[in-house]
This record gives structure tokens, sequence and C-alpha cells, in this order.
């Protein structure tokens, strides 16, 4: 019986492939079990830790991204406010005749229709008076409650309401801001409705960029909006979400019976929380379908003996090999390396979509890492590099076309001293300001960069001389109007700038040249005015 089991045991160590299929056997034979039990709690484990990550982030991205655009709507009300034609105007409306007034009101609602064009997510834009007394209206509205006219007509910042019912069950928020007249008095307030549906369209935007679905809730767990279809029964603040801390990660059934894993956070803006909620079952489900394929593997290679573990062997080497491969392609710097297609659920099919993910979030990074670079960091608006590369483009489609192309030379007056007077914070304040002017200011086809210090550049496609001299004027006027402060509580800075215009005529350098000259000029002009290129 020895001699038996030793020509057995020579038989099955003769070759490599039947060594490799009695190593399979034996190892997979005790524990495979184990080994998928394992890898199903650690994954588990590591899914669990990245949902706790993900989840929270995502929430706290959707809440940064619905924060920027109500400040963003916030600041283009505030910013009409500031038009004189809307401060002269609505200050004679409240304190003028019936006769003057017809005309003033004329004015006022005219401007405002070019705002609401250019703004077509606002239904309506009105003003009041102090008294709640309703003094312009331009679009479609109904009418205002006494009380909340009153309030309303009573706002001394620039704020967003609630979400508000009207007397037709629309829902609305509006959007106010206090307008200056003589003296500083606020004689009137101006306020743009905005419709629900566009608070709607940025949570689905939001939850589709970050891979779930967001809910807003008032502070008492009553919904304010979700993005969810109107078909879908509407989320609800359960309460081990209505209780959970800040950032913490709560797992529970959705009134769709859809099992979610979900995060609030606070929307101090309107005194709400944002929830956001991923689906449970795309990042659990697959463990148990990992569990029994594994198992199942596992199994399998216990019953196939010497020459299918082998090639099974052989089989899941060749990924990794390919995978070794483009790695180093990756490595050497080769770009468009193409990662081989792999289905399955096994570790060799984890490892290869795991690397996927991490190229694509380099990928991502680079571009990020790129946008940085054309971007100045102050400002946020594009930077002299960016500028600089995209001026001979824009000279080329121009002359291509047979079009004018204007330049557009930008300086703050006085900024030295502004410097010293403020400190370099209210600088950099005054700096960040003045961008969100001249970007308010600017047409959707000019590009507006940051040339270095106080001084900025715009470039005007399509712009002969007399109109780029009046877009620059339109930039002064907006900017002299403006209320600079280093800091919310401060006192008002008034700042002015001096523009330089010139027009291409055939030569980058000489266009650049021009516009210095005029700007030279301006400056020496007295400063706060707009001058054009004698020879443009």
């Amino acid at each position: 019986m020895r001699a038996s089991f030793r020509t057995l045991s020579g038989g099955l160590y003769r070759s490599l492939a039947s060594r490799v299929g009695f190593f399979v056997f034996a190892a997979t034979l005790t524990s495979a079990l184990a080994v998928a039990t394992t890898s199903a709690f650690a994954v588990r484990a590591f899914l669990r830790s990245k949902l706790e990550d993900r989840i929270p982030e995502a929430a706290v991205s959707a809440r940064d991204r619905l924060e920027l655009w109500f400040t963003q709507r916030a600041l283009e009300v505030e910013i009409f406010s500031h038009s004189a034609i809307v401060e002269n105007g609505l200050s004679r409306l409240a304190r003028g005749s019936e006769q003057t007034r017809s005309a003033d009101r004329a004015d006022v609602e005219q401007y405002l229709r070019y705002v609401r064009e250019d703004l077509p997510t606002y239904a309506a834009i009105f003003a009041l008076a102090a008294d709640g007394r309703e003094l312009a209206s331009v679009g479609e509205r109904e009418g205002l409650e006494p009380s909340l006219a009153r309030r309303l007509a009573d706002i001394r910042e620039a704020e967003i309401s609630e979400v508000l019912i009207t007397s037709s069950g629309a829902r609305v928020q509006i959007v106010s801001a206090p307008v200056k007249g003589e003296r500083g008095a606020d004689p009137a307030t101006l306020h743009a409705i905005l419709p629900f549906e566009a608070l709607h369209k940025q949570l689905v935007a939001a939850a589709t960029e970050n891979g779930g679905r967001l809910a807003l809730f008032e502070a008492h767990g009553a919904l304010v909006a979700s993005s969810l279809a109107a078909d879908v029964p509407p989320p609800r603040m359960t309460p081990g979400l209505a209780a959970s801390a800040t950032g913490e990660v709560v797992e529970y059934s959705a009134p769709d019976g859809v099992r979610v894993v979900a995060s609030a956070m606070p929307f101090p803006r309107l005194g709400w929380r944002i929830v956001f909620e991923g689906d449970y079952g795309s990042t659990f489900a697959p463990i148990a379908s990992i569990l029994r394929r594994t198992v199942g593997l596992n199994l399998g290679i216990v019953l196939v003996l010497a020459g299918l573990a082998f090639a099974a062997a052989r089989s899941m080497l060749r990924p990794l090999h390919e995978l070794s491969s483009c790695a180093a392609r990756l490595r050497d710097g080769e770009s468009g390396v193409v990662l081989p297609v792999v289905t399955s659920q096994d570790e060799v099919g984890i490892l290869t979509r795991s690397f996927g993910e991490m190229v694509d979030s380099l990928t991502r990074a680079n571009e990020a890492l790129e946008q940085l670079a054309i971007t100045d960091g102050l400002t946020k608006i594009h930077n002299h590099r960016f500028f600089q590369d995209r001026l001979p483009d824009a000279i080329r489609r121009c002359e291509g076309a047979g079009e004018p192309l204007a330049l557009v030379l930008i300086d703050i007056d006085d900024f030295k001293a502004l410097n010293e007077r403020h400190g370099h914070a209210g600088g950099d304040a005054v700096l960040e300001q003045l961008a969100c002017v001249l970007a308010a200011q600017a047409r959707e086809h000019d590009l507006l960069a940051r040339y270095g210090g106080e001084e900025f550049v715009l470039l005007a496609p399509s712009a002969d001389l007399p109109t780029a001299v009046a877009l620059a004027e339109k930039l002064r006027l907006a900017v002299q109007r403006h209320a600079f402060r280093v800091s919310a509580l401060a006192e008002r800075i008034d700042v002015t700038i001096s523009v330089g215009v010139a027009t291409y005529q055939g030569d980058q350098l000489r266009l650049f040249a021009d516009a210095d000259r005029a700007l030279y000029a301006a400056k020496h002009a007295g400063k706060d005015c707009v001058m054009a290129a004698p020879d443009a």
C-alpha cells in the first residue's frame, strides 16, 4: 500500500501542471469558504469606509453648489439695483408727482425688460416703495399679500426668501435688494421672482453630478424640494436622519421602497437641511454576487484536476500581464492607453477596474490642474497666460471673417494708495469685487482676464471702435457706481478705473501698444475716464 502511495505521489509531482493542480485542489479544499467569507467582509468594510467618506462629501458638494447658485442670484439683483436708471428712476417715482411718474416708470421698466431678456431665469422683476406700493414691474406675476409686500419693502440688504406659495398654487422664491437713493436713503427695493423649477433644476444637476439624489427640508422636517421626478414619492426626513449629526451616514428605506444610505448637512442661508441619498443596493448588493462567484470558482477548481487547474491559472495570469503592461506604458508617459476589458467579479476584475478608476481620477486631476493654470487664484477669472494663449486664435478668426476686434485695458486708479489705506487684504477684496462687476457687464462672447496686479484686459470680438468705447464706458460707470467694501460691515470705498481702447490694425504688438497709449492718456487726463487710441 505504501508503494502504491509513493507511485501515486510520484505521478502527481511529475509535471508542473500536476503539481499546480494538486496544490490548487488541496488549498482550495480547505480555504474556499474562509477566503470567500473574508473577502466579502473585507470588500464590505472597504466599501463602507469609502461610502462614509463619499456620501458626506457629496452632500457638502451639493450644498456648496446650491450656496454658490443662490449667491449669484443675490449678487445679480444687487448689481441691477445699483444701476443709475433704477436708482434715479425709483427715487423720482417714490416722491414725484403723478405727471412725472409715467415717464420714469417707463424708463425703469424698459431697463428691467432688458435685464430679464438677459436673465430669463426670473419670471418677473418688480420694485416696491418703502410703504409697499408697487413702483414698476415687468413679467408675469400674481399680486402680493399686503403683509408680504410690506416685509419685502422693508429689506435693508440683498436676501432670498423662503419658498412661497402664490394664490394659484405656484411655488416661487423672491430675490431682493435695496435701492439706494439720494444721500444713501432707501427709497425703494428691487425684487426678482425665481420660479421653483429653477431650484429643482439645480438639485437635479447636483444630484446627477454626485451620482445620487437630493432633497431640501425645512428646520421642522417639511420637504422643500427634491431632485426626483413628480411621479416619484417625495422623500421624507426620517427620525434617524433628523437626529443624526452633521456628516453622519444613516441607512433607511426611502418612500419609493429604495434602500438608501444618506447624510444631512445644514444649509444656513435659508435655515434648511440638505440631504444626499445614495443607492444602498448598487453599493452593497454586488457583495453577495462576489461571494457566490468566488465560492463557485474555488469549488470548480477543486473538481477540475491538474490540466484544467493549470489552464485556469494561466488564464488568470493573462489579464495581470496585460494590466502590468498598461501600467508600464502609463509610467513611461504614454497617452491613450486602453485597459483590458474585464467583466469578471474576481480579484483580477476588481483590480483592473480599480486601476481604471485610478487612471480616470488621475485624468480628472490633470484636467483640474490645467483649469487652475488658466484661472487667476484671487479673482477666479482667466489669467494672463490664458489670455495670451487665446489672443492669436481671436485674431485669426477676426481676420478670416473680416470683422473688427477691440482690446480694452483697465487699470484701477490710485490702487497703491488704496492698499496703503486699507491693507493688502482690502486691496484683494476690491480686486475680487471688481472682477465680478466687470464680468457682469461684459458681453457673453467677450474674453475678460486679469492681466497683472490691478490691471485687467477685455478682448471684444466683432466690436469696432465706437462699440468698444461704449462698452468701456459701461464698465467704467458700473465700477463707479458699485459699493466696494473690504468687509461686510465696512464703509463703502469709492473705486474708479481708467480705460484705454484700441482696435486691431493687422499687428498684434501694435494693438497692445495702442491700447496702452490710450490707457496712459486716460491716466494723464485725470483718471476715471475712457480714452481711445488716437490712430485706431
